[in-house]
């Protein structure tokens, strides 16, 4: 690691907050139902903090999704459960897309 200075270790933790900000009101914005995962993934594209989202933590921030159906989810979409959302293939957004639309469709082969 690399010393720093005081002032840029201040500025590393600035952006760090600022990026943990970002995550955070996006997830809160799709837990109240005013995002769509489409628009998240849409939206990670320019943002650099959103494109860092875990993309188990988006759909655990779904109405009705806890931690073992944001692992069905993403085992149906063929995600690995530690992959983050700028580093899906077109694929997968597409499959993220489809499994996410309400109603939720829990039960069904594996979509793509």
């Amino acid at each position: 690691m690399p010393d720093l200075s005081a002032e840029q270790r201040a500025d590393a933790r600035r952006v760090a907050l600022e990026a943990r900000t970002v995550r955070a009101r996006a997830l809160t914005e799709i837990s109240a139902g005013r995002w769509t995962v489409p628009r998240l993934l849409a939206a990670a594209q320019a943002e650099r903090a959103l494109a860092r989202t875990k993309v188990e933590a988006v759909l655990r921030a779904l109405p009705g999704v806890g931690p073992v159906g944001s692992r069905v989810l993403l085992a149906r979409a063929g995600i690995a459960e530690n992959r983050r959302v700028g580093a899906l293939t077109e694929r997968q957004r597409r499959s993220l897309t489809e499994i996410t639309e309400y109603p939720i469709r829990w039960r069904s082969d594996r979509i793509g």
